[in-house]
């Protein structure tokens, strides 16, 4: 049993290049709680924990919480590649490398 959140956290991930086990670990979750999310076993997250998805996988948090209606439309490859790079923009011009410190805090915890 899939939901449409659960196969676009999926695809988000593969695209990305990580592995159940990367991706957990980067968001702050158990793999298999990630695994139920992508499976449709548990139908959406706490709202720290879509936020953290929203920035593992650099999508705004507005469009994963399409995926949890019924109105789902998955974003093209070229409107993710555009969405990872405004937010790499944002985040430079915003924090410069104190996001690359708060990553890496965030990854030791």
């Amino acid at each position: 049993m899939s939901s449409p959140l659960g196969n676009e956290l999926k695809r988000l991930r593969e695209a990305k290049g990580y592995t159940l086990e990367e991706a957990s670990q980067q968001i702050g979750i158990t793999r298999q709680y990630l695994s139920m999310l992508e499976k449709g076993q548990r139908k959406s997250a706490s709202f720290e924990i879509m936020t953290r998805l929203s920035q593992i996988y650099q999508v705004p948090m507005e469009y994963l919480g399409k995926f949890i209606g019924s109105n789902a439309q998955e974003l093209t490859e070229n409107e993710l590649n555009t969405w990872t790079q405004l937010n790499k923009k944002l985040e430079e011009e915003i924090y410069g490398n104190s996001v690359n410190e708060l990553l890496t805090w965030l990854k030791a915890r």
